[in-house]
């Protein structure tokens, strides 16, 4: 797609600011990164964008532009979308930003995120009622391109992207997908897959390690040891609506919560009766109950020396146990006021 083309388009602005001159925004797919590329670009006058996806650019023909663009020097910012990891042909230009699932070793890195909630209602026009907006936000997930989709489209949307993302893949990734909010081992992943699939064990490993590299899946430590099994949750809470029929609300709550979570830059844990533990806070996942039956649910467990906070669809309030603090508070509202 040219430049041209995107500037007919619409964009909303996201909480992620460019701010050095040659930079590389990396992230799960469909997070936005292109979208935030280009929005920036449109306050420069001769911006150029390449995709190294589009069929109707080749190698050498990349190579050509960029070589003109260096010696012209008319360009006053470029992007360089779905960048290869191995491409150094880059031009003698101040402004540059690549773009590709994965980090660089080249440009300063920033990581782009799927919508946080705060962003999610904020792109709504059709000024609908919060709660509604977070009925949507569970049902459809956090990629921004499903905002702009038909309801009927939603579903589709997501699996054809699956698709193309996997590739001949696709039957792996889905059983990976399939375990949002495990806590599960590589090795348990593998003995798993072998009953049902002829597979190495160097290519699940391998094939792991790609997802997270490309920030799909996170796989959580324990607080306690690094050598536990490990919590996994996905970049898109919602997936597994899409992939199964099966579901399980609290996992995809708990993973909407990590990534709320992932915005604070800070390393994130979990543990045994606390379900997400970032910056000395522990997270304990109530959506439906009472504060009589989270009182009694809390005086059961080990909190732990930390803050905690019990997070609820709808509850606000709080409660003491022993000589701690207990707040208990809406996801709406932990996500607007955090």
């Amino acid at each position: 797609m040219s430049i041209e083309s995107f500037k007919q388009r619409q964009f909303f602005p996201r909480r992620f600011g460019i701010n050095e001159s040659r930079i590389h925004l990396y992230g799960a797919p469909k997070s936005g990164k292109s979208s935030i590329a280009l929005y920036y670009t449109k306050q420069f006058k001769n911006p150029i964008y390449i995709d190294f996806n589009d069929f109707r650019n080749s190698l050498e023909s990349i190579k050509n532009t960029l070589l003109k663009v260096s010696m012209e020097k008319r360009v006053d910012i470029l992007v360089l979308d779905n960048l290869p990891e191995d491409f150094t042909s880059l031009p003698n230009i101040k402004n540059i930003i690549t773009i590709s699932e994965k980090q660089s070793s080249k440009f300063t890195n920033k990581e782009i995120l799927p919508l946080s909630f705060e962003e999610f209602i904020s792109f709504d026009k059709s000024s609908q009622n919060i709660n509604t907006l977070l009925n949507e936000f569970i049902k459809y997930g956090n990629l921004p391109q499903s905002i702009f989709l038909k309801e009927s489209q939603k579903e589709q949307n997501k699996q054809d992207a699956l698709r193309l993302i996997f590739g001949d893949k696709i039957s792996f990734a889905l059983y990976i997908l399939n375990l949002q909010g495990k806590v599960i081992s590589i090795n348990q992943i593998y003995s798993n897959l072998k009953k049902i699939t002829k597979i190495s064990k160097d290519f699940i490993y391998s094939f792991i390690e790609s997802l997270q590299e490309r920030n799909i899946i996170y796989l959580v430590p324990n607080i306690l040891s690094q050598k536990l099994p490990k919590k996994l949750l996905l970049f898109d809470f919602s997936l597994r609506q899409v992939i199964s029929y099966e579901r399980d609300f609290l996992a995809l709550f708990e993973n909407m919560l990590f990534m709320e979570l992932k915005r604070f830059k800070k390393p994130i844990f979990y543990a045994k009766n606390i379900n997400l533990i970032c910056n000395n806070k522990g997270y304990i996942l109530a959506p439906f109950n009472t504060k009589d039956s989270i009182k009694a649910m809390l005086e059961r467990i080990d909190l732990f020396d930390l803050e905690i906070i019990i997070l609820t669809l709808d509850l606000e309030s709080s409660l003491k146990i022993g000589n701690k603090l207990i707040k208990i508070k809406s996801f709406i509202n932990f996500a607007l006021d955090e």
